[in-house]
């Protein structure tokens, strides 16, 4: 749930001090909205047994892990290409990647700890492995 939430603020902000506009942009803005649908998915699946009475065929724990992978590769891509276009400013990283000027980045990382740790819970629980 906090990498759906965390794609909505800002991933990084270039800019803003000194009389010039600011520069955001968040998950959408950039191959992060991967992780954004990946969570979308995952959160189906497994709210899906629930509506429909029974464990659906597709989930299982190596959905799980892939989902996982993929989501959080979409966001070192994107934590990465935001990097590249900060490097044309006189912003530092750290400045840049700010709690307070990047929080839809902090909550995005605070989810993907949190589903990494839920999918693996998920694959030592299961016994479809």
């Amino acid at each position: 749930m906090f990498v759906v939430l965390g794609a909505f603020p800002s991933w990084w902000t270039l800019g803003g001090g000194g009389g010039a506009p600011a520069i955001t942009a968040n998950a959408f803005d950039s191959v992060g909205v991967v992780a954004f649908f990946s969570a979308l998915a995952l959160l189906a699946i497994l709210i899906a047994p629930d509506a429909v009475g029974e464990q659906l065929p597709i989930d299982a724990w190596p959905l799980h892990v892939g989902l996982v992978c993929f989501a959080g590769l979409a966001f070192l891509l994107a934590a990465s290409e935001a990097a590249v276009s900060a490097t044309g400013s006189e912003l530092s990283l750290a400045v840049v990647f700010a709690p307070l000027r990047a929080p839809g980045l902090w909550v995005t990382v605070l989810g993907l700890g949190t589903w990494t740790a839920g999918v693996a819970q998920i694959v030592d629980a299961r016994d479809d492995r």
